[in-house]
C-alpha cells in the first residue's frame, strides 16, 4: 500500500502541474496569438497600400528581395524601398507564426485533455490518506505523508526544470546555427564586394535564406522557452530576463535589410542575434544551477522519507 501510494502521489502531482501549465499556456497564447494576428493584418494593410501583391508571400525571401534589386546601385536604394523589403519578411513571420501558435494551441488543447481529472484523483488520494492514517493497523502518519507529498512536488518540479533547460538548449542551438550562416554570409558579401561574382553572389544569398529560415525557427522556440520560464517564475519565485525574447525576428529583419542595402555588412543583424544567445546562454547557466539545488532537495527528502519508513514498519 505504501509503494501504490507513493506512486499515484508521484503521478498526480506530475499531472496537476502538466495541467495548470497547459492551462496557462494556452491562455497566453490565445492572448499572444490575437496579437500575432493583428501584427500580420497591419503589415497586410501596409503592403496593399503600397501596391504590394501579398498573395505571392511564399517569395518573400531575403534572396528575391535582393535579387529584384539587382542592377540598382546599393546607394540609390532609397528609405522607402528598404522600409517594403522589412515589412514583407515581416508580413510572411507574421503569418508564419500565427499559423506555428495555432498549432501550439491544437496540441496543448490536446495534451489538457489526458490530464482533465488530475484535480479529481488528487483528492481520491487525500481521503485515502485519511483512511490511512485513521487505521491502527497503518504505519502511515502525517509527517510521513507530508515528505511523501514534498518528494512528489520536488519530482515534479525537476521535470519543470529539465523541460525548460531542454527547450532553452533547443533555442541557443538554432541562435548558433543562425550566427554561423550570418558569419558565412557576411565572408561571402565581403569576397563579393571586391569582384566575387555570379557564384559568391548566389552562396551569400543561399546564407541569407539559410539565416532567416533559423531565425523563424530560434523565435518559435524563443516563445517557448519564455513560456518555461514563466511556469518555472511561479512556482518557484525567481527573476529571469524574458522581457526581449520575442523581439529577436524584428530586429534581425530591420538590420538585415538596412545593414546589407546600404552599408553591404550584416552587422546590426548579427549583433542582435550574438545578444539574444548570450542572454538564452546566461539563463540556461542560471536555472541549471537552480536545477542542481533543487535534485540535492530531492535526495535529501527521499532518505528521509526512507528512513521514517523504515523506523514506522
Amino acid at each position: 500500500m505504501f509503494t501504490e501510494l507513493n506512486e499515484k502521489l508521484l503521478i498526480v502531482k506530475d499531472d496537476l502541474r502538466k495541467k495548470e501549465k497547459y492551462e496557462d499556456h494556452l491562455e497566453r497564447l490565445k492572448a499572444d496569438l490575437q496579437l500575432e494576428i493583428q501584427k500580420r493584418e497591419m503589415y497586410k494593410h501596409m503592403l496593399e497600400e503600397k501596391k504590394e501583391d501579398v498573395s505571392r508571400f511564399e517569395s518573400f525571401t531575403l534572396a528575391n528581395i535582393f535579387y529584384s534589386l539587382i542592377g540598382k546601385k546599393l546607394e540609390k536604394i532609397d528609405q522607402e524601398e528598404q522600409l517594403i523589403a522589412a515589412m514583407k519578411l515581416k508580413y510572411k513571420e507574421a503569418m508564419e507564426t500565427v499559423a506555428d501558435m495555432e498549432n501550439e494551441i491544437k496540441k496543448f488543447e490536446m495534451e489538457l485533455t489526458s490530464v482533465a481529472n488530475a484535480d479529481v484523483e488528487y483528492e481520491a488520494i487525500l481521503k485515502e490518506k485519511e483512511r490511512l492514517i485513521r487505521d491502527t493497523d497503518s504505519f502511515w502518519n502525517d509527517k510521513l505523508y507530508t515528505l511523501s507529498e514534498k518528494e512528489a512536488e520536488l519530482f515534479a518540479g525537476l521535470k519543470e526544470y529539465n523541460e525548460a533547460i531542454e527547450v532553452g538548449q533547443k533555442a541557443k542551438h538554432q541562435l548558433d546555427e543562425a550566427l554561423d550562416e550570418l558569419e558565412s554570409a557576411h565572408n561571402w558579401s565581403t569576397f563579393d564586394m571586391f569582384g566575387g561574382g555570379t557564384i559568391s553572389t548566389f552562396v551569400k544569398h543561399s546564407r541569407y535564406n539559410n539565416a532567416q529560415d533559423l531565425i523563424h525557427d530560434a523565435q518559435h522556440t524563443l516563445r517557448q522557452f519564455r513560456e518555461e520560464l514563466l511556469d518555472l517564475k511561479k512556482h518557484f519565485d525567481h527573476d529571469y530576463d524574458i522581457g526581449n525574447m520575442l523581439t529577436v525576428a524584428d530586429y534581425f529583419f530591420d538590420g538585415i535589410v538596412v545593414d546589407w542595402m546600404v552599408h553591404g555588412k550584416i552587422n546590426d543583424a548579427m549583433s542582435q542575434t550574438e545578444k539574444m544567445y548570450d542572454l538564452v546562454k546566461t539563463t540556461l547557466k542560471e536555472i541549471k544551477l537552480q536545477r542542481d539545488e533543487l535534485e540535492k532537495e530531492l535526495t535529501d527528502v527521499h532518505w528521509e522519507r526512507i528512513e521514517l519508513f523504515e523506523s514506522c514498519s
